[in-house]
C-alpha cells in the first residue's frame, strides 16, 4: 500500500477562494488506480482552507471572531474533502472522508480510524483540518504534513508521494529564484521561504515532514501533482523530481 499527499496549490488555485481543480485531480486519480494497490490520500487546504484561516487568526484563542473562523474553516475543508470524494468515486475507488475535527486532531485516533477503514475495504480520505482543543482554550489546525507522518508510522506503507505545483524540492523557491536547483536527492543545504497565505509550516516543515518519513523505512517522492503521469515513472531513468529514501 502507499500513501498520497495531495497539495493544497494542485487541487485547488491558491490565491482564489474555493477553486477547485477537478480536471487535475480527475488525472491524478488515473494514475493511482494503475498501481493496483490500496492506498490513503491526504489533502491540503490550498484556497479553501489557508486563506480564511488566516483571516480570522486561527489557529488562536477561542474568542467570538475565532468561532465563526472555526464554523468557515471547517465547512469549507469537508466540502473540498467531498470534492475530492466525488472524484474518487466517479472514478470508481470506494473512498471514505475522515474528518480529523471529529477526534480533536488527536493523530492517533486518526490514524486508527484511517487503518480501521482500509480492513474494511475502502480508500480513506484525511484532510487538514482545524480542531478544538479545550484543555487551552484555543483553536488550532493539524496539517496534512502531520498527518502523513503519522498515517507512515501506523500504516507502514512501501511508498509516500507528495505532490505539489513544482518539479520537487528545491535549494531555494523556483517561483522567486530563476536559478533555483531541483534536488534529486534531499540534502541539508536546502533553503526554503513560507509563501503568501500557507498558515502550516510551507516547504521547511514539508522537507522536515519527508526526511522524517524515508526515517521510517518508506521511499519518499515529490514530484509534480500537475504532471501526474511522473507517479508511474519513478523508477525511469529520466524520472523528475525528488527521491527521499
Amino acid at each position: 500500500m502507499f500513501l498520497v499527499k495531495l497539495g493544497g496549490s494542485v487541487i485547488t488555485i491558491k490565491g482564489r477562494y474555493r477553486f477547485y481543480r477537478p480536471k487535475a485531480v480527475h488525472e491524478i486519480i488515473k494514475e493511482l488506480k494503475k498501481k493496483n494497490e490500496p492506498f490513503v490520500v491526504v489533502h491540503g487546504g490550498g484556497s479553501f482552507g489557508h486563506i480564511k484561516a488566516k483571516e480570522y487568526g486561527i489557529p488562536g484563542e477561542i474568542t467570538e471572531r475565532t468561532k465563526m473562523g472555526y464554523s468557515v474553516v471547517h465547512r469549507d475543508m469537508v466540502d473540498l474533502n467531498q470534492r475530492v470524494m466525488n472524484s474518487l468515486i466517479e472514478s470508481g475507488i470506494r473512498g471514505v472522508g475522515i474528518p480529523p475535527s471529529m477526534f480533536n486532531g488527536d493523530l492517533q485516533e486518526i490514524s486508527k480510524s484511517v487503518g480501521d477503514h482500509m480492513d474494511a475495504g475502502l480508500f480513506p480520505v484525511t484532510f487538514g483540518d482545524v480542531y478544538l482543543n479545550q484543555k487551552e482554550k484555543r483553536f488550532e489546525i493539524v496539517s496534512g504534513d502531520d498527518l502523513i507522518l503519522e498515517l507512515a508510522r501506523k500504516l507502514k506503507p512501501s511508498d509516500v508521494y507528495f505532490l505539489t505545483d513544482v518539479d520537487g524540492i528545491y535549494d531555494r523557491n523556483p517561483k522567486k529564484y530563476r536559478d533555483a536547483v531541483l534536488l534529486r536527492q534531499l540534502n541539508d543545504t536546502a533553503k526554503f521561504e513560507n509563501i503568501g497565505t500557507d498558515v502550516t509550516g510551507g516547504m521547511l516543515k514539508k522537507a522536515s515532514t519527508v526526511k522524517d518519513i524515508a526515517k521510517l523505512g518508506c521511499t519518499v517522492y515529490v514530484l509534480n501533482g500537475n504532471v501526474p503521469s511522473r507517479l508511474n515513472r519513478t523508477e525511469s531513468k529520466d524520472f523528475i523530481g525528488t527521491v527521499v529514501k
